[in-house]
């Protein structure tokens, strides 16, 4: 049986969650476990989560006959967030949107939740936009040319040099690797280790200087870490404890 316990909790406790639902099992859970509002989840293209669009109509009644409110749709086109041509990603999220919009007629509620920080500009027919990424960003959706500066990165150390590439220690234990490489301003990144990252260096760069690691997945590097600092330069104006690691 599926756990909600911990969010049916929050919801006693006078927080406002609403829980996304694929199946009849997760309907059965959400009951359980006192959520009070759902979302159904479509598949829009994107092999992971989601019911088949035809099937969203029936899951709604499901939910509503279970006791739940059924605030309308969502739908995420994650397949689509990293298509670098603009006019094939807005014609295939036109697609995706498509599915999701068949379904909502079927489901009923308010809210159309969909999109990212990949497709923000092509999905208009979205309520909602389940964008989060742009607010730190990384290197893979910078490729893309969203109007999002570069916020985060990960300061590391040089500890080794040579003629030809030099070490930073920073590596597979301290980013998110499943977009690719991380990137280092004026140097060319050749591959990461556990804890380290060699690269080629533009111009000389000695033991023990600081740099920047730029990471091509944001997400999964914040969640690698215990805390982040925020910075104005070499300035450190805070420091945020990163409360959902682990989750």
């Amino acid at each position: 049986m599926l756990a909600t316990g911990r969010i049916g909790a929050l919801v006693a406790d006078g927080a406002r969650v609403t829980v996304a639902v694929d199946s009849a099992e997760t309907v059965a859970a959400a009951a359980a476990g006192g959520v009070r509002e759902v979302l159904v989840d479509v598949n829009v293209g994107l092999p992971r989560c989601g019911c088949p669009p035809e099937k969203a109509g029936d899951l709604a009644a499901a939910a509503r006959a279970a006791g739940l409110h059924v605030r309308g749709v969502m739908g995420y086109e994650g397949h689509l967030m990293l298509v670098t041509d603009a006019a094939d990603r807005a014609a295939r999220t036109r697609e995706a949107m498509e599915l999701l919009l068949r379904a909502a007629e079927d489901v009923g509620g308010e809210i159309i939740s969909a999109g990212g920080t990949g497709t923000y500009r092509d999905n208009t027919w979205a309520s909602e936009i389940q964008a989060g990424s742009y607010a730190l960003m990384d290197t893979a959706y910078a490729r893309i040319g969203h109007p999002f500066g570069q916020a985060l990165s990960v300061l590391g150390t040089v500890i080794s040099v040579a003629p030809d590439r030099a070490v930073v220690d920073v590596g597979l234990k301290a980013l998110g690797m499943d977009h690719g490489l991380p990137s280092i301003e004026g140097a060319q990144v050749r591959f990461c280790s556990d804890e380290h990252t060699t690269f080629a260096p533009e111009t000389p760069v000695r033991v023990g200087d600081r740099l920047r690691v730029l990471p091509a997945h944001v997400d999964p590097t914040v969640a690698l870490h215990e805390r982040m600092h925020l910075v104005d330069g070499d300035t450190v104006l805070e420091t945020w404890p990163v409360d959902m690691r682990g989750w």
